[in-house]
């Protein structure tokens, strides 16, 4: 998962976190996206044994909080799942949360260069992501054979890390687009943040709280197009009122 940053000025992109990033990494034309039943297996079992790891260190180091799993159980096959990126470490938090539906994390290629990290992630399911249309377009329909299969896929919408950041930022459509081309619900989930108490009196930063939201579904009657931005739309209200009950 995401190592510890180098610094934290923001680049042409608004990212704000920099990791080291000494190997090189290209998504080819044969990027395997979806591993075999024999490397399935075995990643179901390495998320079996992190997710025991896991829970300990985000509970201990950031006062992990997760509710409403029971809005999965409405979610029939395979979705797509969003989440606001106020963390490094929110992607361990949201394999805990979905654990253990199959997942795949939808991953900027450049964390495939850090050493150490580039290993876990495609062990936990991250696949890469560049701005090639070709690749975006190839990733696009393996993830669509995947939620056929059952997955799910989690994508940031707000595309950018900003750490500890309170407030939802502009949606990219990617996440809706993949949802409404496949039919398939979205699952909005959103991090808030509370201040240190009890047993977390000695924190500094604020402990996060991750709620699973109900899931969101196209809708049937629009055109794809207008289907993925009403679905945008829908999502983003449905996080916001979130955020705004935890702050009233």
């Amino acid at each position: 998962m995401p190592a510890e940053p180098t610094q934290r000025v923001p680049d042409a992109e608004g990212h704000v976190i920099h990791m080291w990033q000494p190997f090189s990494f290209t998504v080819g034309d044969d990027y395997r996206y979806r591993p075999g039943p024999l490397a399935r297996l075995s990643r179901g079992l390495f998320r079996c044994f992190a997710v025991v790891i896991l829970r300990v260190l985000d509970t201990l180091m950031l006062g992990l909080k997760i509710d409403g799993r029971e809005n999965l159980k409405s979610l029939e096959g395979g979705g797509v799942t969003i989440c606001n990126h106020v963390h490094p470490l929110d992607c361990t938090m949201i394999g805990l949360a979905l654990f253990p539906r199959e997942l795949y994390y939808v991953s900027l290629a450049s964390n495939f260069k850090i050493p150490v990290i580039r290993h876990l992630i495609r062990w936990l399911g991250a696949v890469p992501v560049t701005k090639s249309p070709h690749q975006i377009g190839r990733l696009f329909d393996e993830m669509g054979k995947a939620m056929a299969e059952g997955a799910l896929v989690q994508i940031y919408p707000e595309g950018v890390l900003i750490p500890y950041d309170t407030a939802l930022r502009p949606f990219k459509g990617g996440a809706f687009r993949l949802a409404a081309d496949n039919g398939v619900s979205v699952v909005p989930m959103v991090i808030t943040q509370e201040p240190p108490r009890g047993l977390f009196f000695w924190k500094r930063k604020p402990c996060l709280h991750l709620h699973i939201l109900p899931a969101v579904t196209p809708d049937p009657t629009l055109p794809q197009r207008e289907a993925a931005n009403d679905l945008r739309q829908r999502c983003l209200d449905a996080m916001q009122a979130r955020l705004n009950q935890e702050k009233a």
